[in-house]
């Protein structure tokens, strides 16, 4: 099995990142990407999500975000994570970028973190990489980067996504309640426990 390896992302990730936002939000953007089938609703949204990964200022920063890397240096997974503090700010900046692709009222969402906490906000691998304990390794990373500030690891769960449920259960998250966000109710996940990596 090749060698996967992680780093903290830099500007020129930006790109990737972006992917990584936009399959996390859902539609199965990686899979038209990796098969070639881009839309130009697609490409009208990756550039401008590009656009706000590569400021420091947005929840969607390249500054936020950890890479699964392979042996050749090409990026195959990501997790954007980030500290709870200036939260509606960035959100408000960042939704304020992507106003044309927007399809919720922002306003009626619910905090997705607060101060003292580390939000786990967007995370994805690339198709033919998955199955290989990349989202696994790059989840249990932040949740060491949260024990490390003493702040406990929380992300958002679609109720439907049983997969993904299952396997932050099997990190340490708990539910703790749900939360309106993107116009649909998700499970408000926590961590406190340190995962040996």
């Amino acid at each position: 099995m090749e060698k996967i390896t992680y780093r903290m992302a830099t500007a020129m990730d930006a790109a990737f990142v972006a992917l990584v936002v936009a399959e996390a939000v859902g539609g199965a953007l990686m899979e038209r990407v990796c098969e070639g089938h881009k839309t130009d609703r697609d490409r009208a949204l990756l550039k401008q999500l590009t656009a706000v990964c590569r400021r420091d200022d947005t929840l969607y920063s390249w500054r936020h975000t950890r890479l699964a890397v392979n042996a050749g240096g090409q990026p195959v997974g990501a997790l954007v994570a980030y500290v709870g503090e200036g939260y509606r700010e960035r959100r408000a900046r960042t939704f304020a970028l992507l106003e044309e692709f927007v399809t919720f009222d922002v306003d009626r969402m619910d905090d997705e973190t607060r101060d003292g906490e580390y939000y786990l906000d967007s995370l994805a691998v690339l198709p033919p990489w998955r199955g290989r304990g990349i989202a696994r390794r790059l989840l249990a990373c932040a949740q060491a980067d949260a024990a490390r500030m003493g702040r406990p690891a929380i992300l958002a769960c679609a109720p439907g996504n049983t997969g993904a449920k299952h396997l932050y259960e099997s990190l340490g998250f708990r539910e703790e309640g749900h939360m309106f966000i993107f116009g649909e109710d998700y499970l408000r996940m926590v961590s406190s426990s340190i995962i040996s990596s």
